[in-house]
């Protein structure tokens, strides 16, 4: 982890195909209006795991089954609307980015922290 002017920066190694999910996942949920709670019920896993996925900090991921489950929860037609149409450039990526504050729904600063991608690059060691 590096520190930036006070700010929390850190890199993860991910496969670009799970990072192109987990941005259209959270995408599609926050455009439905679903909480990362919400979701985490419905599809019947720990309640906290949605935001566990969507914050790079933790290793959790989605598999199929969870995608099935959201595509349905989200009444979309297809799983196909939550993943690449397209095969990703690369196969690893790093993602580098900072914890900020969430943002309540009235504006102010939560004392919950959520990722914020700062750059997205090729994943060049092992």
């Amino acid at each position: 982890m590096i520190y930036i002017m006070k700010k929390l920066v850190s890199k993860k190694k991910i496969t670009e195909l799970e990072f192109r999910i987990i941005e259209k996942v959270k995408e599609v949920r926050t455009k439905k209006g679903v909480s990362r709670m919400k979701l985490s019920e419905e599809i019947g896993v720990d309640k906290g795991f949605v935001g566990k996925v969507e914050s790079y900090a933790h290793p959790d991921k989605y598999n199929f089954s969870h995608l099935f489950r959201i595509a349905k929860i989200l009444k979309l037609k297809s799983i196909r609307s939550l993943v690449p149409s397209a095969i990703p450039t690369y196969e690893d990526i790093e993602i580098v980015y900072e914890m900020v504050p969430k943002i309540n729904k009235d504006g102010t600063q939560s004392k919950q922290l959520e990722s914020s991608v700062l750059e997205i690059r090729p994943r060049t060691e092992p």
